[in-house]
């Protein structure tokens, strides 16, 4: 009769050191003291799981414990700032492919070094003026660690006053502070051309001595701008050589008045069955007739609008189709010229259900909990789980989204769901998704927007709700 024995393990490094991005290789012996040649599966436990492989994952071992056999384990944590810091316990368990209750674990600690890690940039926050300058400082934390920065701004000429807020901020991994600045002069100027006045932004981490500077510069420009003056004279010709024409005409001149200027029609933004009209404010105008025509310029509708500093209006309820419209200024009973007729095509109210499915237990052994995607989603990339040298790939994809200000972005085991498919031989996928999306155009976008940072990314329509059967 064979005897069944558990298998005995050997871990070469108890304790590895490893840098977030890196690499850190230790090795495990298995051996076994039965009287058969036994067959048994290795695997890597805890959260270090997620970026380890083992080579190989099945080994044959011969009886005896000097007929070992040896397995290299392979960690891989992500890059900053998603790797975690500190010490990261794993286990290495080998379980017997015979009798399932034949197992071992050996236990140790992977120690992940911190990264520290923090870019600021200086960014106008406007444009100049003759008062103050403001601008945006943005810190952001390219780290594993929180980091505790003070700022500091001085000028050397000592003509500016500064207003910064805050002066120190904590900065999360993988985040941005922003801090914002103001400049001022001193002393005003009334005339003359702008003048450059150069400060400088020093910013110094509280738990290292790195830190730096950044030279920054706010124009100051004069509080009577050149063109001002030309304006004021050209205007005051203008008055003196009016006042001399009816000077020389003799008597009162009666004025009449005349008809307002043409309104510019600047936008018609067409809807769900309505159009809103956005045009320039005339200054000469008390009122604006909108008006509503064919292509072939004949009228099918007008609107008064009473309020004179009113500069947009949005018609209702119109059906589907080409539609054209012109606006006009009036001048209390006198309606100017029509602007340019504008036609644009209004389109039906759409309406795009959103199917919520009913949670469907998983196939037997499938090992993932019960999910569907909610309205459209996008797949950024999808995963074999059965491909162990990409294991830690979603982990990093979701990192690299997450940076590039994708929110709501999650991972799933694809054997959960029905709608999702569990890719070659139904052995199952790791999906990296983000749904929720009211219509096809909104995922379409998403997936414009960080197509680039995923590599692939495809639009998927709402999942099919799960079919009940009728019981008797």
């Amino acid at each position: 009769m064979d005897v069944v024995t558990d298998p005995v393990l050997e871990l070469a490094d108890r304790v590895l050191a490893v840098d977030p991005g890196g690499q850190a290789r230790t090795r495990v012996t298995v051996h076994h003291t039965g009287d058969v040649v036994a067959q048994y599966r290795v695997e890597v436990l805890g959260d270090a799981a997620r970026w380890s492989t083992v080579t190989p994952h099945l080994v044959s071992v011969l009886p005896g414990e000097e007929q070992g056999v040896t397995v290299e384990v392979l960690f891989r944590p992500p890059a900053p700032p998603a790797a975690p810091v500190g010490d990261v316990p794993f286990g290495v368990r080998c379980v017997s492919l015979e009798h399932r209750d034949v197992a071992a674990v050996v236990e140790g600690d992977l120690v992940v070094s911190p990264v520290q890690g923090l870019d600021v940039r200086l960014r106008p926050d406007g444009p100049g003026g003759a008062r103050a300058g403001r601008f945006r400082v943005e810190l952001q934390n390219v780290g594993t660690t929180a980091l505790d920065v003070s700022l500091q701004v001085t000028d050397a000429a000592g003509l500016l006053r500064c207003a910064l807020a805050p002066r120190t901020a904590t900065v999360p991994p993988g985040t941005t502070v922003v801090a914002l600045l103001a400049v001022g002069a001193r002393a005003p100027r009334l005339l003359g051309p702008p003048v450059p006045h150069p400060f400088t932004l020093t910013y110094a981490e509280a738990a290292s001595v790195h830190g730096g500077e950044i030279a920054g510069t706010w124009e100051q420009r004069a509080v009577v701008r050149t063109w001002w003056l030309v304006v004021g004279a050209l205007l005051v010709v203008a008055v003196v050589l009016g006042w001399l024409w009816l000077r020389g005409q003799g008597g009162a001149v009666d004025l009449e008045a005349g008809s307002p200027p043409p309104v510019v029609l600047t936008a018609v933004e067409p809807g769900q069955r309505q159009v809103r009209l956005v045009w320039e404010r005339s200054a000469y105008a008390t009122g604006y007739v909108v008006r509503e025509r064919t292509e072939s310029g004949e009228g099918t509708g007008v609107e008064s609008v009473d309020a004179q500093d009113q500069t947009s209006f949005t018609w209702p309820e119109r059906e589907p189709g080409t539609h054209c419209y012109d606006v006009a200024a009036l001048a209390g009973e006198i309606t100017g010229p029509a602007s340019p007729q504008r036609c644009v095509e209004v389109s039906e109210v759409e309406v795009v259900p959103t199917a919520t499915p009913e949670p469907t237990a998983p196939s037997a052994g499938s090992g993932g909990l019960p999910w569907e995607p909610v309205g459209w989603y996008v797949v950024y990339n999808a995963f074999p789980l059965a491909d162990a040298a990409s294991a830690t790939a979603p982990q990093e994809l979701l990192a690299q989204l997450q940076a590039a200000g994708a929110t709501g972005v999650r991972m799933e085991d694809s054997r959960g769901s029905v709608a999702v498919s569990d890719g070659p031989g139904d052995t199952g996928m790791v999906v990296v998704l983000k749904d929720g999306f009211a219509a096809e155009a909104d995922a379409l976008a998403e997936c414009a927007a960080f197509k680039a940072v995923a590599g692939f990314c495809i639009a998927r329509p709402p999942a099919a709700p799960a079919s009940t059967a009728a019981t008797p």
